[in-house]
């Protein structure tokens, strides 16, 4: 009987890892789980998208003929709401029970929302996937005032986008330098997003009120692993894993952002993921 492998993620860590096991095994089951709607695209191009140097198509990484040549059972839209690796199996939402032998993690990280009160109001994004730079593309054009909350360069990149479109942006962060069009806050966070359903402003610690109908959050990043929270799988900062990317459970595995070696944190960025991807699946293979 095929092995049943089962890898939670749909980027380059994931697709690393079904590459690396192809190399080794041609006759696995290998299932790959993605929230996303999408096929394999590539995440550092996103902000093309929204600044109009590139259309959807131009991201995909690997299409529809990658998973068919490869044999891979693709879940797109599937969420894993927890994992049991006493029964192996995966608790999906909306699907049945998925049964594995061997198990992949290679989710990487996402943005985190605060702790603020209304926070999960319409309006209010975290910058994680395609489908967020589609969602703010598709309401800048009504948008008559953006806040952007975070630190580093997509934060910044995403501001000099926005206001280059003529909007209103205002930077709660520190700039690298000064962007046309950005008014920089600082000293000031955001306590509660105001509104009904939807956003209209924000308050701030000093109680001043700030009208807004997009509030962004990006720089704030963390492992996607909650589905793990009851599970015996170590984790501190990341999912632990050893120098062939085995955890401490020994038929599950871990690859990309979402891992860190126990010496030292593992590589970041693409490339680091999709190298980490491919030791994962073949070290799986040959072990």
């Amino acid at each position: 009987m095929s092995k049943k492998i089962v890898i939670i993620g749909n980027s380059a860590a994931a697709v690393g890892a079904a590459e690396g096991i192809r190399e080794h095994d041609k006759s696995a089951a290998i299932t790959m789980v993605s929230e996303e709607s999408f096929h394999a695209y590539e995440r550092p191009k996103m902000l093309g998208i929204l600044d109009g140097r590139l259309k959807e198509k131009d991201l995909i990484w690997r299409g529809p003929d990658f998973y068919k040549n490869h044999g891979i059972m693709l879940f797109l839209e599937t969420k894993v709401e927890g994992v049991s690796t006493h029964r192996k199996r995966l608790a999906l939402k909306g699907r049945d029970p998925l049964e594995f032998d061997e198990l992949i993690v290679a989710s990487g990280r996402k943005e985190i929302l605060p702790s603020v009160k209304g926070v999960q109001k319409e309006g209010v994004v975290a910058v994680n996937s395609l489908a967020d730079i589609k969602f703010i593309q598709e309401n800048l054009p009504i948008a008559h005032t953006v806040l952007i909350v975070g630190a580093g360069p997509v934060a910044q990149e995403l501001a000099r986008i926005i206001a280059a479109k003529q909007t209103e942006v205002k930077f709660f962060g520190m700039l690298d330098r000064s962007l046309e069009g950005v008014q920089e806050v600082r000293d000031n966070p955001i306590i509660e997003i105001l509104g009904e359903a939807d956003v209209r402003a924000v308050r701030l610690t000093n109680h001043k009120v700030v009208g807004a109908t997009l509030v962004i959050f990006s720089g704030a990043s963390g492992p996607n692993m909650d589905f793990l929270k009851d599970t015996d799988i170590h984790a501190d900062g990341g999912i632990v894993v050893d120098e062939v990317m085995r955890t401490n459970i020994p038929f599950v595995w871990a690859a990309g952002d979402v891992c860190r070696q126990k010496e030292e944190e593992a590589g970041r960025g693409w490339e680091a993921a999709y190298a980490s991807g491919r030791k994962c699946g073949k070290c799986l293979c040959r072990i």
